[in-house]
C-alpha cells in the first residue's frame, strides 16, 4: 500500500491493519479503520443522541404493525363479525399490493434529492397518512351492513400500511444505509432500533387486550388504544425527521449527468443476487411475524385463557431485549451469518420442546424461551445485514440503489405478514373456527397447535437454508475500503 506523506505513522498504521484485516471475522471493526484511514466522514460513530433519534423510530412503526399483526385478525372476526377467510383474504390481498408498492416507493426515495436527504422527507409526509388511517381501520361503523364493512376494512387497511406505513417505513429502513457507513455503528443502530420495537411489541402484546376488556371488550376499547397508539406513533416519527442526518450521498446519474432510467435502476437491483436472498428471509421472517396473531386465539383455546397471551408474548420477547446488548461485540467477532445459523437451529429446539405436549403451559413457557433466544441474532443483524446488500450493489455496480434495495426487507415484511395473517385466517376456517361461538371444535384447536408451532419449525429451517447462501460477510471487509477509498477519492474532486 502506498504511504501518504500527509499522515503521521499512527494513521499510517492504522489504514495498514484495515487492508490486512480482509479475512478478518471482524469486518466491521475493519471498516471502520479503513474510515478512519481515508478520511471518509460517512463512517463516523454518532452521538448517543443520534442513535436514540433513529431508534425511536421503531417505537412508532410497531406501534402501528404490532397491533395489526397481532390483534386486526381478532378485532375483525369477534369484534366486527367478518368471517375469518373473509378477512384473512382482504388482508392477504392489501399486503399484496402493498409489497408492489414498495419497488415503486423505492425507486422514488432513490430519486429523491433534497436539503434533507433522500429519505427524511418520506418519513416526515407519510406520518399523518399512516397515523390516521390505523386509527380510523380500528374504527369500523357498527352500521355499515356486512359488505360495507369488508370494503372499508380493505380500503383503510390499504391506506394504512401499502400508503402511509410503507412510505414511513421503507425510508426509515433506508436511513439506515445512509446514516453512517461504518458497519459497526450499523449493528449499533440495529440493535437499539430493535430493542425498542420489541419493547414496544411487548408493551402491545401485554396491554392491548386488558385494556380492551377493561372497557367492556368491544369497540370501545379499540377506539381508545388505537387513538393512544398512533398518537405516541406521530411523535416519534417526528424525532426521527429532526433529530437524524443523512451523510451517504449515494448517486444513480449516469455519465451525462441524467438521472438513470427505472428499467437500468431495476436491471443493476436484479443483477444482486443477495437482493432476492433478503427478500426471501424477510418473507419467511415476517409470515412468522403474520402468524403471531394466532397467538390469541392458542391461548384462548389450547391454554384455556385468552389473557395468557400478554404472559406468552413477554416471555418470548424478554430474552430477546435482554440479550440484543451483547450482540454487537459477539457480530464483530463471528460475523452475523453465522450467529443467524445457529439461531436459526435453537429456535427450531424450542419448537420442539413446546411441541412434546402443547396443552402444557410450563413446556410452551420454555419453548417459547428457547425460541427466543435463537431469534436474537436475526433481531440484532437483519437489517444491518440488508445495509451489507446495498453496499454490496454499489460496490459491483457504481450505482447506489438504498431504497430499491431496502425494498426487498419492506416488501418481504409486507407479503410475508399478509401471507401469515392470511394463513391464520384460512387455516382456522378449514379448522371450523368460529369467532361467534364460546367453545371450539377439536379441529380448530389442532389448527391453532399447527399455526402457533409446527409453522414456525418449518419456516426457520427454510430460513437457515437461506441464510446459508447468504455469505455477505466474507467479501464485507473488501467492500467496505473500496466504498471508502470511493468516496474519499470523490470528495476530494467534489464530485
Amino acid at each position: 500500500m502506498a504511504k501518504d506523506s500527509t499522515r503521521t505513522s499512527a494513521e499510517q498504521q492504522r489504514a495498514a491493519v484495515a487492508v490486512s484485516a480482509e479475512e478478518s471475522l471482524t469486518a466491521s471493526l475493519a471498516a471502520h479503520a479503513v474510515g478512519e484511514a481515508v478520511d471518509d466522514a460517512s463512517g463516523q460513530k454518532l452521538t448517543i443522541r443520534e442513535r436514540l433519534a433513529y431508534g425511536v423510530g421503531d417505537i412508532g412503526g410497531n406501534l402501528i404493525f404490532a397491533p395489526i399483526s397481532a390483534f386486526l385478525l381478532f378485532y375483525f372476526t369477534d369484534t366486527v363479525g367478518i368471517g375469518a377467510a373473509i378477512a384473512g383474504t382482504l388482508l392477504l390481498f392489501g399486503r399484496v399490493l402493498d409489497g408492489t408498492m414498495d419497488l415503486v416507493l423505492g425507486a422514488l426515495i432513490d430519486r429523491t434529492n433534497t436539503r434533507w436527504g433522500k429519505a427524511r422527507p418520506w418519513i416526515l409526509f407519510a406520518t399523518p397518512v399512516v397515523v390516521i388511517s390505523f386509527i380510523l381501520l380500528f374504527n369500523i361503523p357498527a352500521g355499515l351492513g356486512t359488505g360495507a364493512k369488508e370494503i372499508y376494512a380493505f380500503v383503510m387497511y390499504f391506506i394504512c400500511l401499502g400508503v402511509g406505513f410503507v412510505g414511513s417505513n421503507l425510508a426509515y429502513h433506508t436511513l439506515l444505509s445512509v446514516i453512517t457507513s461504518n458497519s459497526k455503528m450499523r449493528v449499533s443502530l440495529t440493535v437499539i432500533r430493535t430493542f425498542f420495537a420489541l419493547v414496544t411489541t411487548l408493551v402491545v402484546n401485554f396491554v392491548t387486550i386488558p385494556v380492551i376488556t377493561a372497557n367492556g371488550g368491544g369497540q370501545a376499547g379499540w377506539t381508545i388504544i388505537s387513538i393512544i397508539y398512533g398518537g405516541i406513533s406521530a411523535l416519534t416519527f417526528l424525532i426521527v425527521f429532526f433529530g437524524t442526518k443523512e451523510r451517504i450521498r449515494g448517486t444513480i446519474k449516469q455519465d451525462d449527468g441524467s438521472k438513470l432510467p427505472l428499467g437500468k435502476s431495476l436491471g443493476i437491483l436484479f443483477r444482486n443476487p443477495y437482493f432476492f436472498l433478503a427478500f426471501g428471509f424477510f418473507l419467511l421472517n415476517y409470515v412468522l411475524t403474520g402468524t403471531a396473531g394466532v397467538g390469541v386465539y392458542y391461548a384462548k383455546d389450547v391454554l384455556g385463557d385468552p389473557n395468557i397471551y400478554s404472559f406468552l408474548g413477554l416471555v418470548q420477547l424478554l430474552p430477546l431485549i435482554i440479550g440484543l446488548w451483547f450482540m454487537p461485540a459477539i457480530i464483530a467477532r463471528f460475523g452475523k451469518r453465522k450467529l443467524i445459523l445457529i439461531g436459526a437451529v435453537v429456535t427450531v429446539l424450542g419448537c420442539a420442546i413446546s411441541l412434546i405436549d402443547p396443552s402444557s403451559l410450563t413446556l410452551v413457557i420454555v419453548g417459547g424461551l428457547v425460541r427466543a433466544v435463537g431469534g436474537i441474532p436475526a433481531a440484532a443483524g437483519l437489517f444491518a445485514l440488508v445495509a451489507d446488500v446495498v453496499d454490496y450493489g454499489e460496490w459491483k455496480s457504481g450505482v447506489r440503489l438504498d431504497g430499491m434495495t431496502y425494498s426487498a426487507a419492506t416488501a418481504g415484511q409486507n407479503f410475508g405478514a399478509g401471507l401469515g395473517v392470511a394463513l391464520v385466517g384460512w387455516l382456522l376456517a378449514a379448522g371450523a373456527y368460529n369467532g361467534q361461538v364460546s367453545a371450539q371444535p377439536a379441529s380448530a384447536v389442532n389448527m391453532e397447535v399447527f399455526l402457533y408451532l409446527w409453522l414456525p419449525l418449518i419456516i426457520s429451517v427454510l430460513m437457515g437454508v437461506i441464510i446459508w447462501f447468504l455469505n455477505i460477510d466474507k467479501n464485507l471487509s473488501q467492500i467496505q475500503r473500496d466504498l471508502a477509498a470511493r468516496r474519499a477519492a470523490n470528495a476530494a474532486t467534489g464530485e
